[in-house]
C-alpha cells in the first residue's frame, strides 16, 4: 500500500473519494483512489494498494 498526502484538508470540508480497480489477474489485484477537496477541487490523497491472495486449495 502506497499513500501521498498532497495537501491538508480542515475540519468541515466535504471530501470527494474516487476509487477504481486497475487491474484483476489471476489473485493479483491493483486499486487506485483519489481524495479530493470538494469545495477547491485540491487532490489531497492518493494512494495505491496491490493485493496478492492465494485460493484454498480443494483437495
Amino acid at each position: 500500500m502506497s499513500i501521498s498526502y498532497l495537501s491538508i484538508a480542515k475540519v468541515n470540508d466535504e471530501i470527494e473519494i474516487n476509487a477504481r480497480v486497475l487491474g484483476h489477474k489471476g489473485g493479483f489485484s491493483m486499486t487506485h483512489v483519489k481524495l479530493r477537496n470538494k469545495a477547491t477541487g485540491k487532490l489531497v490523497a492518493e494512494g495505491r494498494h496491490s493485493l496478492y491472495s492465494r485460493w484454498a486449495s480443494k483437495l
